[in-house]
């Protein structure tokens, strides 16, 4: 009965991947007619994320993981719950990307237009393909081939800007497989196999798994992003289309944080405690960093390229959280930790393809990127406003949206470090919570700059007071995720046990029991994410209806006018600017800000981005490409 339920997930799974591949190979061949070729691409990324979406909940519901060979491919599959959880997370994102891909590519031009349907399909099934990857090889060529695609697409535009993104991005890649060649090839020195199943059995010295652990966390780490690592995540989110930027985010970079999770925590066997810390030290690193720097970019979508950073280092508190509390035997501190670092996974993907695809319409709508030549844009566009001003609050982890949800399971996991017997985790507990709070006031500074300077007060630009709202598809495929970041936030109580399951199989414990009612979030205290969300409703709506009552005719309603300017005429030049917001933190974190011109000198940057070198990577990327679909298919 198992293996016959097993059967719909890999059914679905080969439908995804073949409908991937053919409706981008078929939507490529009809570059010249750019609406039928950006239907069949859109429309197959459509079916082939629904499928998968189905065979990812599916997977959830499973008893026990299966390893299987998928049907009428030769691609031997492993259905777990943590593989689900990528799975169902890439199928959303992927699937509100499709739909606005359907409208974008109608107004790129023929060019671009197939490639971008092309390459998009076939980076999503690559990731699809890795994530239920059983053994190394086939992981790694997926991840190599779906970094490769992401590469074409950064460097589409073919201007100086995309160019440089896109060999930072070549170059980081090459440089992140080539670890875990090493890794996995040392594994196999010691074990003889790379077989995911072989290894979690293999009898391996501390010495090989601490060497090996080591450079999977640095080849991962390059996909992930971790700080110091992540020199191809602002530029090239920003180069590549808004659509592509959004599953550069939420899905190939997802990867690498799976990775870290099924080498750290599952194929090695229980961690030592100083891996679970170096973690921790790189994940606040990351988070704080992200977000200091996010404050500084006017580019809106370099911004957000950098927020994504701060997430990665608060999914890796959780991830760092719950190594350490398997080398220190706390079970509760390691399923609550990881059980948080897995559901801000989840949330991250939501709200940061809603940010993306927000961001994409503004662009194109405007042709503006900068936040400093925008304004008023809310009242031009005011269904993508109110769908990033969601997103923005959930970024910022503000209550009962999802964000909150997860980064306050993640506070329960670092006050239950703080509790600790050992000595080291009693000090570190509440420096890592202080460290998060300080992550999370940059984030709400960040949505008092996005959305105050984009879309509030007077238009800096006329392309910003000449904009119009984007194509139906568009907006709705932003407004779905958005939707689905407050039914995430408001419905956790349902949701955490699902995602608290996955968090026990990864770590071969029982289910938390904390997170079973989903008031959550611990024995010591607990929130209520709906009834937050109704004393949030209630308590501007009740003081306005009674206002509305009994004022009767005795309040006229107000009249509206230019903003007070202290007697003088309104301008558009007292408007509150990017730089001028950003200003104080400048000022006060001047030596981080300047860590970024000593740790690349101008010099080393010069050199590397010397026109023969670029040229020489994108005849190799294209090689490498084309030998890796080939060893594919074949």
């Amino acid at each position: 009965m198992t293996a016959l339920f097993a059967l719909q997930p890999a059914f679905l799974i080969t439908l995804a991947l073949l409908v991937w591949v053919c409706s981008g190979t078929v939507g490529g061949l009809l570059a010249g007619a750019a609406k039928i070729s950006s239907l069949i691409s859109g429309v197959g990324g459509m079916v082939a994320s629904t499928a998968l979406l189905v065979a990812a909940l599916q997977m959830l519901n499973a008893d026990t993981p299966m390893t299987m060979t998928l049907p009428l491919l030769p691609y031997r599959a492993s259905f777990n719950p943590l593989n689900a959880l990528l799975l169902l997370t890439m199928s959303i994102t992927a699937l509100c990307s499709s739909l606005y891909a359907c409208a974008w590519l109608e107004k790129a031009d023929r060019r671009s237009c197939a490639r971008s349907g092309l390459l998009c399909n076939l980076m999503l099934a690559a990731l699809a393909a890795a994530t239920i990857a059983t053994d190394a090889p086939a992981m790694i060529l997926m991840m190599e081939m779906a970094a490769l695609c992401a590469y074409f697409m950064i460097v589409q535009a073919d201007d100086e800007k995309s160019r440089r993104a896109g060999l930072n991005q070549f170059l980081s890649g090459r440089l992140g497989t080539l670890c875990l060649i090493l890794a996995f090839a040392l594994l196999h020195h010691a074990s003889g196999s790379v077989n995911f199943e072989v290894l979690r059995h293999a009898a391996l010295t501390s010495g090989i798994k601490s060497a090996a652990f080591l450079l999977a966390l640095a080849g991962f780490g390059l996909y992930a992003g971790i700080i110091p690592l992540h020199a191809w995540v602002p530029q090239s989110h920003s180069s590549a289309p808004a659509h592509a930027a959004a599953l550069l985010s939420s899905a190939l970079m997802k990867v690498g944080i799976i990775g870290i999770i099924k080498v750290g925590l599952d194929l090695l066997g229980a961690p030592p405690l100083w891996w679970g810390l170096m973690v921790l030290l790189l994940a606040v690193l990351t988070a704080f960093i992200g977000g200091l720097y996010a404050l500084m970019e006017h580019d809106i979508r370099r911004l957000l390229a950098y927020h994504t950073l701060e997430n990665i280092g608060i999914i890796l508190l959780g991830v760092g959280g719950a190594m350490t509390g398997v080398a220190l035997n706390l079970p509760v501190l390691a399923s609550l930790a990881l059980l948080a670092g897995l559901f801000h996974l989840f949330n991250h993907g939501l709200f940061k393809t809603a940010l993306f695809l927000g961001a994409g319409e503004i662009e194109m709508q405007t042709g503006i990127k900068d936040m400093e030549k925008l304004g008023g844009i809310a009242r031009l566009m005011p269904w993508t406003a109110g769908a990033m001003l969601i997103a923005l609050m959930s970024m910022a982890a503000l209550p009962p949206l999802n964000g909150f949800a997860s980064e306050w399971l993640l506070y329960q996991s670092l006050f239950q470090l703080s509790s600790s017997h050992v000595f080291i985790a009693r000090l570190i507990g509440p420096l890592l919570a202080v460290g998060l709070a300080l992550t999370g006031a940059l984030a709400l500074m960040c949505i008092a700059k996005v959305f105050g300077v984009t879309f509030l007060g007077t238009p800096r630009s006329q392309s910003a007071a000449d904009a119009t709202p984007a194509p139906p598809a568009m907006t709705f495929s932003t407004m779905l995720l958005a939707l689905l970041c407050v039914i995430s936030g408001v419905a956790s109580p349902w949701i955490i046990p699902q995602f608290s399951a996955v968090a026990a199989a990864v770590l071969n414990t029982p289910v938390l029991l904390a997170a079973q009612h989903g008031v959550a979030f611990s024995p010591t205290s607990a929130v209520s994410a709906p009834m937050v969300a109704i004393l949030l409703l209630g308590m501007p709506l009740v003081p306005w209806l009674i206002a509305a009552v009994l004022r009767g005719a005795r309040l006229p309603n107000r009249s509206r006018g230019d903003a007070w300017a202290c007697g003088y005429a309104h301008s558009a030049d007292m408007v509150v600017t990017a730089t001028g917001f950003a200003q104080p933190l400048r000022v006060m974190f001047a030596p981080l800000y300047r860590l970024r011109s000593h740790a690349t000198p101008v010099s080393l940057v010069s050199a590397l981005h010397r026109g023969w070198l670029g040229a020489f990577c994108r005849r190799l990327a294209l090689i490498e490409l084309a030998v890796l679909l080939v060893v594919a298919f074949a």
